[in-house]
């Protein structure tokens, strides 16, 4: 375990041993402050750390088909279409099938954060300093990922059959969402996703007197309740979205409206792991750290999202 992952709800003797560990921390950056390698490996620790938060704070795997490849590797989005079979007398002719393949590339785009800091603050207080910088990292990168994808289906779902808007959300409409969603995918795993006040609704009728909550069953996995996944309704997860906002507290994505989305709806792909990079400023006395990563989706099958829009929430 890095010597920065920040632990949720600790004990008292938790606190005080994190205490005691930053404080040595701080002893010893006070000691390597000049020290460009010291400060390049504690970078190097961060940028492990910050990859694992991405890696598992992410949302994605729950909504898009998900593919991890080295770098440059060439990723395509295909289907294969115009096999036939055919009835025929035993002796007959079976006709030829022309069989084509559709195809495109998916391109990769670059996601990245640059930070510094005046090195007399990072001699004073390194390990708070740091474990800050980690939080804000995993923090903007899932959020700037998320807000790309979801923006993506609000592309690919601009009207429609699969585009509900109204006042409210009804299980009704769930329910319509649900089945064309579910009739257009090959599979048979779908999820529900939106921020609060749109999620609050369903399970408010689910949860409610109105409904007795059948299909409803409470998320009991800690990975899937931590991921913000609340249960599971007629077979799909709900998920209800952290509200990120971003340096000018304005929200990523809109609290009016909720998609229901099966994951071979579309292909996400990441190539290679976080590349970062540290160096000081010499002239200012400032330490700098940059961390990216390259990232491309595409969303091929439209008519396996659903998107309900609530016109009486405030977006």
């Amino acid at each position: 375990m890095s010597r920065y992952t920040i632990q949720g709800n600790t004990t008292t003797e938790e606190s005080e041993a994190l205490g005691r560990k930053l404080q040595a921390l701080n002893e010893e950056a006070r000691e390597n402050i000049d020290n460009e390698q010291w400060l390049h490996d504690r970078a190097q620790e961060m940028s492990d750390t910050i990859y694992e938060g991405f890696k598992h704070e992410n949302l994605l795997s729950l909504l898009s088909t998900v593919v991890n490849v080295p770098f440059g590797q060439r990723v395509t989005w295909s289907e294969v279409r115009g096999m036939k079979a055919f009835w025929l007398a035993r002796g007959g002719y079976i006709e030829a099938s022309s069989v084509h393949k559709e195809s495109a590339e998916i391109e990769a785009d670059i996601i990245g954060f640059h930070v510094f800091e005046n090195l007399d603050k990072l001699e004073a207080n390194f390990g708070e300093t740091a474990a800050t910088l980690i939080e804000l990292g995993i923090e903007r990168m899932d959020a700037t990922i998320n807000q790309r994808f979801l923006t993506l289906l609000q592309q690919a779902v601009p009207s429609g059959p699969n585009y509900h808007s109204g006042s409210g959300v009804s299980l009704a409409t769930v329910n319509s969402a649900l089945a064309a969603v579910r009739d257009a995918s090959k599979g048979r795993e779908v999820t529900i996703v939106g921020r609060a006040p749109m999620t609050d609704q369903i399970m408010y009728d689910l949860m409610g007197s109105s409904y007795n909550g059948a299909g409803f069953l409470p998320a009991t996995n800690d990975d899937m309740v931590r991921r913000g996944v609340l249960g599971t309704y007629l077979g799909a997860n709900i998920v209800t979205l952290t509200n990120y906002k971003d340096d000018n507290d304005v929200s990523y994505f809109p609290a009016n409206e909720l998609f229901v989305v099966a994951p071979d709806a579309s292909k996400s792909v990441f190539w290679g792991g976080l590349r970062s990079a540290d160096w000081v400023e010499q002239e200012l006395d400032y330490w700098h750290f940059r961390a990216r990563r390259e990232a491309g989706m595409v969303c091929a099958r439209p008519d396996r999202v659903a998107r309900i829009v609530d016109t009486s929430i405030t977006p």
